[in-house]
């Protein structure tokens, strides 16, 4: 096993093939799949960039350290992006009962896989239930 001191260069060269490199590569691979894609590679960056922290020794941590706030802005704009998935698949299930196909289509596209939408419906389903019946007891219509 390698022991010893990391200098800048292997710090670098590590960052970059995980937070550069592989991204890229995965981004040539699948770029025809467009946003969805797009969002997995942002979420692989942010991997490489976690991956390199537990690798370096936190005393020995430049680069990295300047970088791990992007690290949390690339992870916040993919968190958003599934909660708002996450919102349109409640928001269907609440007005209309189900998930109409104009929201699976966008799941689908989101790279959401079919039973994890029909889940999803389902905990809506009874999110629903569950304030109709709250409503029902507090005296709402």
């Amino acid at each position: 096993m390698w022991r010893g001191e990391i200098n800048w260069a292997m710090e670098a060269g590590l960052l970059f093939d995980l937070a550069l490199l592989l991204p890229a590569l995965y981004w040539l691979c699948y770029r025809r799949e467009g946003r969805k894609a797009l969002v997995r590679d942002v979420a692989l960056a942010c991997l490489g960039v976690w991956v390199a922290g537990k690798l370096v020794p936190v005393e020995e941590q430049q680069l990295i350290a300047a970088l791990a706030p992007l690290r949390y802005v690339g992870l916040a704009v993919v968190v958003a992006l599934e909660v708002v998935l996450l919102l349109a698949i409640y928001r269907a299930v609440f007005k209309h009962g189900g998930i109409d196909p104009a929201t699976a289509a966008r799941a689908e596209a989101e790279g959401m896989p079919p039973w994890l939408l029909r889940l999803l419906a389902l905990e809506a389903r009874f999110w629903a239930r569950v304030w109709q019946t709250l409503r029902k007891l507090g005296g709402g219509r």
